[in-house]
């Protein structure tokens, strides 16, 4: 009988644990106090998908190393993987993705690799937070509206293609979309940026769609930057208007790690619920330390 080349072997236990995922609650398991690499299951597909990529790139370079077998692998082996990518430019971040991948399928500790991963530093993520190539094809005329709207709302790009004109709500002076549907089903009511609420009315007001914006989005529009840009907008004017109030506006909340920072966790709380999320550390990682850095 032949036996199974190490690409096969890494399918195989992947596809095991996917099938034993399904159904199962990502959540339930994890509130048990077991959810680790070391669990035998994996929940969503698109992260069977992304293990199943990093474990045949994995498998290309074993058998290169004449590693032909699992039972043939050592963890060092791994860490050997890892070093030689880091060296040909990998990021922080697709290095702990690999190893995730790897320790999923060896049920065991990313740390068991002996490898040093490098810090994720904010400057070197890649996440459309400064002009990239692609800026370079934006017709800002031609994308004007959607644009208008990423910016005065904050919303994701898919939350964007979902817009309908009868979403937007005019209530004692103030303007929102409601009932946007993010991410894990979360519904919520965005609070448009003031200087945008007479552009985003318009934009709404011509609409003779069932949709805002009929069709995809370009990804030359790029709509993570704007929703950075409103959750820098949205906690300045949140802290002005409680400055105005004389409500307590002190800098309660403490940023750790490469940039260190203060801010008020009550206007975060309100910024954190404009942009879908339910943890300030979130939106602070993620959309506001490097804007106030």
């Amino acid at each position: 009988m032949r036996q199974q080349r190490i690409d096969q072997e890494i399918f195989d236990i992947l596809k095991r644990q996917f099938d034993r995922g399904k159904g199962v609650s990502r959540h339930s398991v994890k509130t048990k106090g077991v959810f680790s690499a070391q669990t035998n299951m994996i929940h969503s597909k698109r992260t069977f998908q992304t293990y199943r990529q990093q474990g045949k790139a994995f498998a290309k370079w074993a058998r290169a190393n004449d590693i032909r077998k699992l039972k043939d692998l050592k963890h060092t082996d791994i860490g050997r993987w890892l070093e030689e990518r880091q060296d040909i430019g990998d990021s922080a971040y697709t290095l702990k993705t690999r190893a995730a991948a790897m320790a999923k399928v060896l049920r065991c500790s990313s740390n068991d690799f002996g490898f040093n991963f490098p810090l994720r530093k904010t400057e070197n993520i890649k996440r459309s937070r400064n002009p990239v190539k692609m800026d370079e094809r934006l017709n800002e005329e031609k994308q004007a509206d959607v644009i208008t709207v990423a910016k005065g709302t904050g919303t994701r790009r898919v939350e964007l293609q979902r817009l309908r004109p009868e979403l937007l709500e005019i209530r004692d002076g103030k303007v929102y979309v409601s009932a946007i549907n993010g991410k894990n089903g979360l519904i919520r009511k965005v609070p448009v940026l003031e200087k945008y609420q007479e552009a985003v009315i318009a934009v709404f007001d011509k609409c003779k769609t069932e949709k805002v914006f009929p069709g995809k989005i370009p990804t030359c529009v790029d709509v993570h930057s704007y929703r950075g840009g409103y959750a820098k907008e949205m906690y300045e004017q949140v802290l002005a208007k409680k400055a105005a109030k004389g409500e307590d506006a002190t800098l309660d909340y403490h940023t750790r790690g490469e940039i260190r920072i203060s801010l008020n966790k009550s206007a975060l709380s309100e910024v954190s619920r404009a942009l879908g999320h339910k943890r300030i550390s979130v939106s602070v990682a993620h959309y506001l330390k490097h804007h106030f850095a």
